[in-house]
């Protein structure tokens, strides 16, 4: 087999393989990780990603022998692919903006304070990286409703106002709530709504609980506190780290929770 053009092409053609395999494989990792609202964005990615793979491939070998129709295959693979991959991009900014970007309402009134308290009632899962959190932390700070958080990282929550009330999670117990102790946890929530009448709970923890406690005892922790809270007209407001979780434990909790 005889290279047919200049080494640096060579050495570009598979560089750019290798970049494509690489982008592919990354979205091919996570084909099945995320909740139902992200899964036709990755799987449209690798679906038309691998075009764009298999036309590398395709020049990588015209740089070796002679392919019947290369200029045919040139065109349909990279075509395919290019637009495939445009349309993707296009319908994930618009799910992105329907879902989680307030628009600017074209109408001239505003919604009041208490409509914007009303706006985030329920039960709620999060599930993403933690920049997803910033999002909803600038929300929750928007509300100025009275707030408990139990997080492994307290100090995160202090600059968010007086009417935040972080609880550390940590076997330091003198310091804090054991991880263990999941109904000391839930006494201290329940308590904390009923004093504060339309409160927010926070869980920021949930793979820290799963270290120290099966997830079916988690998962009936969190349902009772979903109960309690719910009940007393508060909201529970629960992160996950998706790559935490198999996909019976994601489906469990996305079926008790609105995704956010």
């Amino acid at each position: 087999m005889e290279l047919l053009v200049p080494t640096y092409q060579l050495v570009y053609d598979v560089t750019l393989l290798i970049a494509l395999l690489y982008v592919w494989y990354f979205f091919a990792k996570r084909w099945n990780r995320y909740t139902a609202e992200l899964k036709p964005f990755i799987r449209s990615a690798v679906v038309f990603l691998a075009f764009g793979v298999a036309g590398r491939t395709v020049d990588l070998i015209a740089d070796f022998v002679q392919v019947p129709y290369a200029g045919y295959l040139y065109v349909f693979f990279y075509g395919v692919s290019i637009v495939g991959v445009i349309y993707t991009m296009v319908v994930y900014v618009i799910r992105l903006e329907n879902s989680y970007i307030p628009l600017a309402s074209t109408s001239p009134s505003q919604p009041s304070p208490q409509d914007k308290k009303d706006a985030l009632t329920g039960a709620y899962l999060i599930m993403g990286s933690r920049g997803k959190m910033f999002e909803v932390l600038n929300v929750i700070k928007s509300f100025q409703r009275p707030t408990i958080v139990f997080t492994r990282n307290p100090n995160f929550y202090s600059e968010l106002g007086d009417f935040v009330v972080p609880v550390w999670i940590t076997q330091v117990t003198d310091k804090g709530i054991s991880p263990t102790a999941l109904h000391v946890i839930q006494d201290n929530a329940i308590r904390f709504v009923r004093e504060r009448p339309g409160s927010l709970v926070v869980i920021d923890c949930l793979e820290y609980l799963l270290l120290y406690s099966d997830f079916t005892s988690v998962f009936k922790f969190l349902i009772n506190l979903k109960d309690h809270v719910t009940s007393a007209g508060s909201t529970l407001v629960v992160f996950a780290d998706g790559e935490a979780l198999d996909e019976r434990e994601r489906a469990l909790l996305l079926r008790e929770f609105e995704p956010l």
